[in-house]
């Protein structure tokens, strides 16, 4: 008897450090999914926690076969915990959601009936965002980028979504290790759907995104899906060549009429300051392709995993 087929939904939440939260969540999600029309399974992948949250998954898969557990060696990340639940997960629907609370549990239903209009992945949308100023800025200007470089409307994008399982199993098959699962699920060509859903603060705990992760996330999403950074290094560096070129001459035809003036030291400071950080921002989008292609050719793992449960 093939197991796959006995199970119609597997829910997939990375957790870091969510001790506080994980008990609730379990409590209103089964509530939900028993209330649905089959089997299903909760696949919690502990990303590296240290304050007790794998205990507590542990203690869960114990009284419920329906919770199984993926516990990593150290923190990789959001998205290769996603990925590990992605080839753990045996549903026909796969439905992913964080474990602190601001996706509840409760509008998974909405995903599931946007699925049933025809649509293959389908993104819950936000009614109002309950994140810091910052991360709205963030996902504004992600979401101007994506307009700009996803062949689907859908740019307004979370991790709330549900999906068919033969996307998931398309998406496995990508090796990219630097991964933005949002852009990578637009850019396959199945069709994408968003419903709006509510979106609550968290239930405990501080985000786990800082700055400095949103912007490797915006990195990722970037120099994933194109060289519009290099093009615009290159468009840049050509006109402050041309500005270079049009202040040699002026200065040189203002030498000749007026003869040598030492007054433009400040301006000669600003000069080299100026493309010199230009030079600098072009090496460093280099960088980060050339970079990316060494993690490519290196070929690690995404993820280590220490025990399953």
């Amino acid at each position: 008897m093939n197991l796959k087929n006995n199970i119609k939904y597997s829910v997939v939440i990375p957790v870091f450090n969510e001790a506080d939260n994980l008990e609730v969540l379990y409590a209103r999600l089964t509530k939900v999914m028993d209330s649905l029309d089959g089997p299903y399974e909760i696949i919690f992948v502990d990303d590296g926690s240290t304050d007790g949250s794998f205990q507590i998954l542990s203690d869960l898969h114990q009284k419920d076969n329906n919770v199984k557990v993926i516990r990593f060696t150290r923190n990789f990340g959001q998205h290769p915990a996603i990925m590990a639940g992605f080839h753990a997960s045996m549903g026909e629907i796969i439905i992913t959601l964080d474990a602190d609370l601001q996706n509840p549990p409760e509008e998974i239903p909405k995903l599931l009936d946007k699925l049933d209009d025809g649509y293959e992945v389908v993104f819950g949308v936000f009614q109002r965002r309950k994140h810091s100023a910052f991360r709205r800025a963030g996902s504004w200007f992600a979401k101007w980028i994506l307009a700009r470089i996803l062949p689907v409307e859908a740019t307004d994008l979370s991790g709330f979504r549900a999906l068919r399982s033969y996307a998931v199993t398309q998406l496995k098959l990508l090796n990219e290790r630097s991964k933005f699962l949002d852009g990578l699920l637009c850019w396959m060509g199945y069709k994408v759907g968003t419903v709006e859903v509510k979106h609550h603060e968290r239930h405990s705990g501080k985000t786990k995104y800082t700055p400095f992760k949103l912007l490797s996330l915006w990195l990722d999403m970037v120099v994933s899906f194109t060289h519009l950074p290099l093009k615009v290094a290159i468009f840049a560096g050509l006109f402050l060549g041309v500005v270079g070129l049009a202040l040699a001459l002026f200065y040189l035809v203002r030498y000749f009429l007026y003869g040598f003036s030492v007054p433009g030291f400040a301006t000669i400071v600003i000069l080299i300051t100026f493309f010199s950080g230009a030079q600098l921002f072009a090496l460093g989008i280099l960088g980060e392709y050339i970079g990316r292609m060494n993690k490519e050719v290196k070929n690690k793992p995404e993820y280590i995993i220490r025990d399953k449960m």
